[in-house]
């Protein structure tokens, strides 16, 4: 089988790229490494990536997003319940941070802060993946009869909470910012919620 024609390597490609963006970083990171780590020959990845590193570093966002979103996605048919949903995908980082040592955060918002000012295509693929994790959040809440404008604002509130404490756990070696920031999210949705959805509203609402 073909190297330059495989899905098998481009798969390879940017699970290799993506792992390595999220121990070490774009800059970090050069072609003779991934290349070593992947066991892709040079020009089968210029064959799939003609733009190289760049392209390749866009590409591993996309495969990112798309495991981030068959997560949410799976919790979202297991528990419908948007409160949860906040819960199961906080515990995803909290586990993951902890198992790792905290040397892995989100793949997308560590490349972005690296290199989506400098470059286009980069920039594109992040942008796309926020929007497309916040996008399944949305729907959740909508679905649970949240109005749409407010949905949309919580959605980004959550994920821009959970991104800065993914950093903040980093920085500190600890997972309580990540923890903070699950159990004041589940207040907020609770609060939004129809009284009806909400399996905690009355411990916040008390009469």
């Amino acid at each position: 089988m073909s190297y330059a024609k495989s899905k098998k390597t481009r798969s390879r490609l940017t699970q290799t790229m993506s792992h390595l963006l999220r121990t070490q970083g774009f800059h970090a990171t050069g072609i003779q490494q991934i290349l070593k780590e992947s066991g892709i020959p040079k020009g089968s990845l210029y064959h799939h990536f003609p733009m190289g590193k760049i392209e390749l570093a866009a590409g591993s966002v996309e495969k990112s997003t798309d495991i981030l979103i068959q997560i949410l996605s799976e919790i979202a048919q297991v528990e419908s319940n948007p409160i949860e949903a906040v819960r199961i995908f906080c515990d995803f980082y909290i586990d993951e941070l902890g198992r790792e040592n905290f040397t892995l955060g989100c793949p997308i918002a560590t490349i972005t802060l690296e290199a989506a000012a400098t470059y286009d295509v980069i920039q594109q693929a992040c942008k796309a993946g926020f929007e497309r994790l916040s996008s399944v959040f949305e729907q959740l809440l909508v679905a649970k009869g949240v109005e749409a404008e407010l949905a949309e604002e919580t959605a980004t509130i959550s994920l821009a909470s959970i991104e800065g404490a993914l950093i903040l756990c980093k920085a500190q070696r600890s997972i309580r910012p990540l923890v903070v920031v699950r159990d004041n999210l589940i207040k907020q949705v609770a609060a939004i919620l129809p009284q009806e959805q909400s399996p905690i509203q009355g411990l916040l609402n008390p009469e």
